[in-house]
């Protein structure tokens, strides 16, 4: 497992073009698994892209640079009370750590016809690449098409700022399967990037 000594963009960088994801408690080590991009240089919106488009389209969203953001006490509580009601394994220490202590340097903040945040996404952005690292929403949301929304949402982002790919994390049949019908999508498979054909 690569130890990759960070803050270096050129490192981080040559880490996700082999494969390889930042663990969630230690932003200086690096790990292969099966990861996925979306090549931004064979962008095309699908009918699907815009059906989910068109189906979220009473909700919006705002970017901040993470440095920036102000995590409360109120933003934690609410991400606790998310994780926990979906079942996920994510300790709140690591949802701090995330916001307050990793790599990522931005926060999309979703909302609905509200001003309390209905979900959040952690992102990672530099001169070339982007990474989609975590999503958190409220369980209300979890069978909308709000989540797969945030994560195209970032793909169309990256392409309009001229990145060269937007990574999504993990991949399998059991893990993130609907990332396949992101715009250029790509896997990382014995070695390679290669297009997703089942």
């Amino acid at each position: 497992m690569p130890n990759y000594n960070l803050p270096k963009p050129e490192s981080i960088e040559n880490a996700y073009s082999h494969g390889m994801l930042p663990q969630r408690n230690d932003p200086n080590l690096f790990y292969r698994e099966s990861s996925c991009r979306s090549n931004l240089k064979n962008f095309n919106l699908s009918s699907e892209n815009k059906r989910i488009i068109n189906k979220t389209t009473n909700f919006s969203y705002t970017i901040d640079d993470l440095a920036n953001f102000n995590y409360t006490k109120d933003i934690q509580k609410r991400i606790h009370q998310w994780v926990k009601l979906l079942s996920w394994n994510i300790p709140t220490t690591t949802v701090r750590t995330i916001f307050t202590k990793h790599l990522f340097n931005q926060v999309y903040s979703w909302y609905d016809n509200t001003n309390i945040p209905i979900a959040y996404g952690l992102c990672l952005k530099t001169e070339h690449i982007g990474h989609i690292g975590y999503v958190f929403y409220d369980p209300e949301y979890s069978h909308s098409n709000l989540p797969i929304r945030m994560v195209l949402q970032f793909v169309i982002d990256c392409q309009k700022n001229n990145l060269e790919y937007a990574y999504l994390g993990r991949f399998s049949e059991e893990n993130g399967f609907y990332k396949r019908n992101m715009p250029g999508f790509e896997y990382y498979h014995q070695n390679s990037w290669q297009k997703y054909s089942k």
